[in-house]
Formats: structure tokens, C-alpha cells, sequence
């Protein structure tokens, strides 16, 4: 399968070839059976926009193997974002053993699979509202064997965590363009000891401080009784001219914190 740019074959020049024989000639040349034009993703549900150009049998599911792992999904229903690869082998790589993990955003796993495949004694709670993205995580959890130590919440999780009573040591809030409106559901999830916030978020190259300033607002507003110890800022990818996708690691603890910006 392959997805073309979507200012593939634009030109009015493309229109004096049929489409039908357009399509199965480009789906030749590249070797693939499966042909769709990429589009926008968009909306809460972070769905894609992508144009079928050819189809067969095997419909839009696909399988994408990354570091040791199996993510299938349906790519007209579910979005991927091969720019975020070395943030999710960091997720498996920054997490402890015997934690037990909130991820606020799961959709298909993308931080959540490699969590639970760095340590035995690790475990997941992931979040997810978009159906499509729910049947992909329970696939995925079968697909790679790490079904028994995650347990899947659907909905918005910002109305569903809050009746759990959880006490998580790592929350992820893998949203763009910004998940920082769920803060006060990730801080209410930690261990009353404190824990780890990996905070998405766009921002301007030279903006990064600002942003924290924000967050340290945000959650000083939670009046949970935990501190700021640390922010940590990690560049993930170019998000768009004048924009950064990154990630906030915020360390939260018991005690008289004090909030260290550093890049």
C-alpha cells in the first residue's frame, strides 16, 4: 500500500488521462496494490482525510512494524505520524519497572505499546474515544502479547478518569496542538507521592518558556498538593514553519518544588 502527497497529480495536465487507468499505472510503477492521495488530519478525533484512489479486498487496514513492534489500523479511520518514531521509543525507554501508566490519549497505542513492552511488570490504562482507534489498540495489544496488563477506558477522558480513583505514576497527554487542558484530569490521576507528566504541545522555536509558564499555571490551579520539581523540554519534530511538536516532561513531587526550565 502506499499514500501519495496530496498535491499529487494536481495538474490540469493529469486530466486528459482517464483516472482509472491513471491510478493503476502510478499503482504500478511504485509496486503496490493499494493506492490513496494523503490528506489533513483534523477535528477532537484526530481523524485523517485520505483519498482512495485504489482499493482490494484488504480494505484501508494496514500494519506498520517499528522498533520490535506491530501497529495495525485503518489509515481512512486512524492517523499516524512517522515524525513522532523516536518519541515513542522514548516513552519505552524513560519508563520504570512496576509503574503503572495513564495514557489520557491513546488512540491506536502509539505510547502505549512500547510502555508496556519495556518492562514485564508495567501496565497501562489508555484512554480513547474514536471507535476505530479502540478496535486498533485491542489488535494491537493481542498482535505483540501485552493484552493482560492494559486496560482500555473509552470516552472522553477527561469526564471518565475522574470516577477511577487512580493513583498512576507516569500520565501521557499525547495531544496536538495542545493537550493542556487535561492537566487537571493527569495531576488528579497521580500518586499522591507525585509522579511524571509528558505534556504535548506546539510552540514557537523561541517560545518554549512560555509554554511552561503556562503549564506551571495550570497545575498550580490543581491545588492537589504536589509541587513542580522539574521541566524538562524535548523537541520530538518541525511541526510546521515556526512551530515545534514537543513534549513537557514535568516530574511532580511531595514538598517545596521549584519549577527549572531547561531545553
Amino acid at each position: 500500500m502506499a499514500i501519495i502527497p496530496s498535491k499529487s497529480f494536481r495538474d490540469s495536465y493529469w486530466e486528459e488521462v482517464p483516472s482509472a487507468i491513471l491510478w493503476q499505472e502510478v499503482a504500478r510503477a511504485i509496486g503496490v496494490q493499494r493506492l490513496y492521495r494523503k490528506g489533513e488530519v483534523g477535528g477532537p478525533k484526530r481523524k485523517p482525510s485520505i483519498e482512495p484512489l485504489i482499493g482490494s479486498s484488504r480494505g484501508s487496514w494496514v500494519v506498520r512494524k517499528e522498533n520490535g513492534l506491530r501497529y495495525g489500523y485503518d489509515i481512512m479511520n486512524c492517523m499516524w505520524s512517522a515524525g513522532n518514531v523516536n518519541e515513542r521509543k522514548r516513552m519505552g525507554e524513560v519508563s520504570s519497572p512496576g509503574e503503572v501508566v495513564l495514557d489520557l490519549f491513546a488512540g491506536i497505542g502509539y505510547y502505549t505499546l512500547p510502555i508496556l513492552k519495556s518492562y514485564p511488570d508495567t501496565s497501562v490504562i489508555a484512554c480513547e474515544w474514536n471507535n476505530a482507534s479502540i478496535e486498533a489498540l485491542r489488535w494491537n495489544l493481542l498482535e505483540n502479547g501485552l493484552e493482560g496488563r492494559c486496560r482500555i477506558v473509552e470516552g472522553d477522558c477527561t469526564e471518565t478518569i475522574h470516577n477511577l480513583s487512580l493513583e498512576v505514576n507516569r500520565v501521557v497527554l499525547g495531544l496536538l496542538p495542545d493537550s493542556s487542558f487535561a492537566i487537571p484530569t493527569a495531576v488528579g490521576a497521580l500518586n499522591p507521592n507525585g509522579g511524571l507528566l509528558h505534556i504535548h504541545a506546539l510552540a514557537s522555536p523561541g517560545g518554549y518558556d512560555s509554554f511552561s509558564k503556562e503549564i506551571e499555571r495550570l497545575i498550580i490551579d490543581c491545588d492537589s498538593g504536589l509541587n513542580i520539581d522539574c521541566i524538562d523540554v524535548c523537541k520530538v519534530k518541525s511541526y510546521a514553519p515556526k512551530w515545534d511538536h514537543i513534549v513537557y516532561d514535568v516530574k511532580l513531587a511531595q514538598g517545596e518544588g521549584q519549577m527549572v526550565p531547561r531545553s
